[in-house]
């Protein structure tokens, strides 16, 4: 058979004899064959080689992410049922506070559920229910807390409205009601009480309000007029001087006049008069501090 062969010259670079070298297709085919092959599989294990380790260094990174989104979906299941304690406390405080307020129309849905369908995006989070869900109640608790506050500022005002102390320091001379005339010794009514104490005297504004009157009024002799809202109303006869003038406010425990025998007196006291709706009442159900 007949066989091609090829002549490789090597060329020294020395002066020597050129060498030359006889091979045969075949042969030269074949380790070409064999060197193409190595090149190949080279090639192939390596690309396979630098693929495993991306893909070692991606699982791990995945690995280290699911780590990671674990411990966030534990630290926020623990921030969930952390929040739906502290609701819950502040609805239960709620309540009671409305108890204390006489308030018994809060919506008792507050505490109520929702629902509905569950929809793609809850079933792939297992907490937006009880996310929802204290949405709706915290909305809910919020109203119950506006409407709690209102009637804990009117409570306030009310109160702070409402005669409460003793005007001055002294002794209780006359009470309310039904007496003689200190003067005429007729029986007649006493609209107030008669508190005997020195003159000069600070005599103190039981609740909050505006000055009315501040004048000389036949058997008052100097008398303040107080109105307090929501119906009440104060006076202070026989004063010997004024510490205020009408239309001026005053807050509970603010000096208003002095203490004197002014008007129609026998001696050093405080007329002293509580008026509800006009209608004179016992000041002594309004004196919290004394007598």
């Amino acid at each position: 058979m007949d066989q091609r062969y090829s002549t490789i010259i090597f060329v020294p670079h020395a002066r020597a004899k050129f060498r030359k070298l006889k091979v045969s297709h075949r042969l030269l085919f074949s380790v070409l064959s064999v060197v193409s092959t190595s090149l190949c599989l080279s090639a192939f294990f390596s690309i396979q080689y630098f693929t495993s380790l991306s893909q070692t260094h991606e699982l791990t990174k995945l690995q280290r992410e699911n780590r990671e989104l674990q411990t966030a979906n534990e630290q926020f299941s623990k921030s969930v049922d952390s929040l739906r304690t502290q609701l819950r406390t502040v609805e239960d405080r709620t309540r009671k506070l409305a108890i204390i307020a006489g308030i018994t129309t809060l919506d008792e849905q507050s505490l109520g559920g929702v629902g509905g369908a569950r929809s793609d995006e809850s079933a792939a989070n297992p907490y937006r229910d009880d996310v929802d869900k204290m949405s709706f109640r915290s909305r809910h608790l919020e109203r119950d807390l506006s409407v709690l506050e209102q009637k804990i500022v009117a409570q306030a005002e009310i109160l702070s409205s409402t005669p409460s102390i003793a005007p001055v320091r002294g002794i209780l001379t006359d009470g309310f009601g039904g007496r003689s005339d200190p003067f005429t010794g007729e029986q007649g009514t006493h609209s107030a009480v008669d508190i005997s104490s020195a003159v000069g005297q600070a005599v103190r504004a039981p609740a909050d309000g505006i000055v009315v009157k501040s004048e000389w009024a036949n058997g008052y002799g100097n008398v303040i007029y107080i109105s307090h809202g929501y119906g009440y109303s104060t006076r202070y006869g026989h004063l010997s001087g004024f510490a205020v003038k009408p239309g001026q406010r005053v807050k509970r425990g603010d000096v208003i006049g002095y203490v004197g025998s002014t008007g129609r007196s026998t001696g050093p006291h405080l007329h002293y008069e509580v008026r509800l709706n006009n209608n004179p009442v016992n000041p002594l159900e309004y004196i919290l501090n004394a007598y």
